[in-house]
Formats: structure tokens, sequence, C-alpha cells
């Protein structure tokens, strides 16, 4: 594996970790045990526009975290994020998508 797609699977596994930790968190603030499947799509949309920013920091500090002398920078980093946050509508989508996912194996 390159160390580009190293890369790419350590950002995808830690979005979809990120967006476990903030689906969680909102089951807990509104105590619920699920989202109802028709609903997922605007909580998706909600918290998208909230946590798009922070989500960014996240990525760059977990990643200096874990990779340390061997970070690829921030430049690189915000270049991907660039990447992924280009369509907002594809991004909402696969997130609706992996929180529908999510919850049917819970």
């Amino acid at each position: 594996m390159s160390n580009q797609s190293k890369l790419n699977e350590m950002i995808r596994s830690l979005i979809l970790m990120y967006v476990k930790e903030n689906y969680n968190q909102y089951l807990n603030d509104n105590n619920l045990k699920k989202i109802d499947d028709d609903k997922i799509r605007d909580v998706i949309v909600s918290l998208y526009s909230s946590k798009k920013d922070h989500l960014r920091s996240y990525l760059k500090y977990t990643l200096k975290a874990m990779m340390k002398e061997n970070y690829v920078g921030d430049l690189v980093v915000n270049n991907i994020c660039v990447d992924i946050f280009s369509d907002d509508e594809i991004c909402i989508n696969r997130l609706t998508l992996e929180i529908q996912k999510y919850q049917k194996n819970l």
C-alpha cells in the first residue's frame, strides 16, 4: 500500500470515528436510542454544517499526533480536506448512508 493510500485510509477512518462520536453525542444529548430513518438526513445536514470546520482541525491535530515526525504537513492535509469537502451534497449523502448502516448494525 502506498503512503498516499495509507494516508487516505487513516483520514477515512478518522472521519468515520468522528462522525460516530458526534452521532453518539447527538443521541445522548437528545435522549435517543437511534435517529428515525426519515430524520437522519436532517440531523446530518445540521451537524455537518456546524462541525465541518472542527473536523478539519481534528484531522490535522490527530494526524500530527499519530504520524509524529512522519506527518505530511498541514498543506497536504488541507488539500485533502478541500477535495473531501468540495461537494457538500456528496458528503451529506455519504454520511447519511454511513449512519443508516451504523444504526442497522447496533
